[in-house]
């Protein structure tokens, strides 16, 4: 049996939102700033000088790609972020008649203008892609999904593979607007949540093939960051392997990927939350992806 390490997700991580002196500096009204381009820039910007980082980070939630889909998302308040509010989506019969995203619309095409607005005012702008166990449980009662899973494995993997493509469609979308940095995060479909058995089949049917297609989309632009939960998964399946990168100086997390475009292709040893810790010893852990 496979020997898989979990990462332990930094404490508020998994919410969104933002502290009352962001909100002031931002100077709009909430929950409406979160859903037009201008409004998603101005926070993305006031971010990331309220936190002295480098990077300008879009969106601020896990909700997008799931409303997208159809999903019932109540955008909250400047203090509590965009959340699922209730499950739409009610058997196979729902899942297996997911549409394609659908990048003229919603705060999915708000993002990317979003993009392009920070990128004509001179920000380094990341971009933060949702994977799908993540969306599904946006979309569906997570003890539903797994139901379906254990009872109907082939709905879950073709579901997951529609997924898998649609998200590789939206780096394309983001690379054309002009994203500094890529990361990639799926806290749902984590080790503590999946276990061992559903992780294993998560890294080998979605992990493995879409780091692989998004690393060839990619071409080495920019550096793609897996949430450490992935990153651990893929090297405890013999997938990638941890390789170690000097950095000319001590500088963030953030900072250290933009300076290693070009260089190395994937990050995915800290969490993106903490994208403004500073790596003291110079040093970074990167990524590569093993061939079989």
């Amino acid at each position: 049996m496979i020997a898989f390490t979990d990462f332990k997700c930094p404490q508020g991580s998994d919410a969104s939102g933002f502290t009352e002196e962001v909100v002031k500096k931002v100077g709009l009204p909430f929950p409406e700033a979160y859903t037009y381009g201008e409004g998603i820039a101005k926070i993305a910007c006031t971010v990331r000088e309220a936190e002295g980082g480098a990077l300008s980070m879009v969106p601020f939630c896990h909700t997008v790609e799931a409303e997208n889909y159809g999903g019932n998302i109540k955008l909250g308040t400047a203090k509590i972020g965009p959340r699922c509010e209730a499950p739409v989506y009610r058997d196979e019969e729902d899942l297996l008649g997911l549409t394609d995203l659908d990048f003229e619309k919603g705060r999915l095409k708000e993002t990317l203008a979003a993009v392009k607005i920070l990128k004509a005012s001179r920000e380094t702008v990341g971009i933060q892609i949702c994977g799908p166990m993540t969306t599904l449980n946006n979309l569906m009662d997570v003890g539903k999904l797994f139901k379906i899973w254990r009872k109907k494995p082939e709905v879950l993997e073709t579901v997951v593979e529609k997924m898998r493509l649609q998200l590789l469609r939206y780096i394309e979308k983001s690379l054309e607007a002009g994203v500094d940095f890529i990361a990639f995060e799926d806290p749902v479909g984590g080790l503590n949540i999946l276990g061992p058995k559903y992780f294993e089949q998560q890294g080998h049917h979605f992990s493995k093939p879409f780091i692989e297609e998004s690393l060839k989309l990619i071409g080495g632009r920019v550096v793609m960051h897996l949430c450490p939960k992935a990153s651990l998964q893929l090297v405890a399946l013999g997938m990638a392997e941890w390789e170690s990168y000097t950095l000319p100086k001590p500088m963030s997390y953030a900072q250290a990927c933009l300076e290693l475009r070009g260089k190395v292709k994937l990050v995915g040893n800290a969490c993106i939350h903490n994208r403004n810790l500073v790596l003291k010893d110079g040093q970074i852990k990167t990524l590569k992806l093993l061939t079989p």
